[in-house]
């Protein structure tokens, strides 16, 4: 919240808006301080007001007051849902990425709130905040229908290493449709529901034997493969299995004419293979520069471990 209230306070009305009326001298308080719904078209608004001494202290309290009409709380569905068996190590972190994902979408909500009114009396300025309902409801509904696309085409494929983004997704797109309600009048339905995403987990067998072969790779990469892996369900074995899963990363010393400075080119390689055949090849390279080898792959961490996450799902490990 306090990243929303920073961005209202700093946000003022575009100059192409029309300005906010200023009421004259009156010994009458216009009823829209106390009932902000007397000045605005509640079917096709939402409204808020705000006092302060002076009046961008009033507007910014204005702005605030109808932030908290969109106050961001994850109370993810994963938590609710006490009849599922299933359990997600990666709840907490889930909960997370909503979070930073929803307050973005909120404050490119509130960037269309405008001060209608102003009224001043013994010292102290109102403000009337009014932002339009349906400016909100084609902004939250844009992001919803990019969320559905993103889920129909990770539903199809039905990855056990997808799960974790669908439900990230799916919990995204529901406290979105929460706020979409609040603008709109009503929700719009899913596809899938959590039910149908906890049924379709439920049918797959608990675990997969997988085997991970590791050529050369830094030791946090390798960490974080098989945190991912286990995430999804696949049990690490030693020796031969079905499933096997193979990674590389190669690196080459380029040239450099920097004293103190070296520059390489990291390249990961990884290959799924099934009853000895080949199913899938992932690669992708990053080129850096630091002060030692070490130095320059430590500032390729964020890019590769992005990479993984984002791609594992594309060697089709089940």
């Amino acid at each position: 919240m306090k990243t929303i209230l920073f961005f209202l306070l700093l946000t003022g009305c575009s100059t192409l808006r029309k300005s906010p009326e200023l009421s004259g001298p009156s010994k009458e308080v216009p009823e829209w301080i106390y009932s902000p719904y007397e000045s605005c078209d509640e079917s096709g608004e939402l409204c808020a007001t705000g006092e302060a001494k002076t009046m961008a202290e009033s507007d910014a309290q204005a702005r605030a007051n109808l932030a908290s009409i969109f106050e961001v709380k994850v109370i993810s569905t994963l938590n609710s849902n006490q009849s599922s068996s299933a359990t997600f190590p990666w709840q907490s972190k889930v909960n997370e990425e909503v979070q930073t994902a929803l307050e973005q979408s909120v404050n490119e909500i509130l960037e269309n709130v405008q001060i209608k009114k102003h009224f001043k009396k013994d010292g102290l300025t109102y403000a009337l905040a009014s932002l339009d309902r349906n400016e909100a409801a084609g902004l939250i509904g844009g992001r919803m229908k990019k969320l559905d696309t993103e889920l129909e085409v990770l539903w199809e494929r039905r990855s056990r290493t997808n799960l974790r983004k669908i439900m990230r997704l799916h919990l995204e797109r529901e406290k979105l449709n929460e706020r979409y309600a609040t603008v709109a009048g009503g929700k719009k339905l899913a596809r899938p529901s959590y039910e149908e995403i906890i049924k379709w987990k439920e049918s797959r067998p608990a675990v997969l034997p997988l085997s991970l072969k590791v050529g050369q790779a830094p030791d946090w990469m390798t960490e974080k493969i098989k945190e991912l892996l286990t995430e999804s369900g696949f049990r690490l074995v030693r020796g031969e299995t079905d499933r096997v899963l193979s990674m590389n990363v190669d690196s080459i010393k380029e040239f450099l004419n920097v004293d103190g400075f070296e520059k390489y080119t990291f390249t990961l390689n990884m290959t799924s293979t099934e009853k000895g055949e080949k199913k899938k090849v992932i690669s992708t390279s990053e080129t850096v520069t630091g002060r030692t080898q070490a130095d320059a792959l430590l500032k390729v961490k964020p890019f590769f471990t992005t990479y993984i996450e984002e791609h594992l799902s594309d060697l089709h490990l089940d």
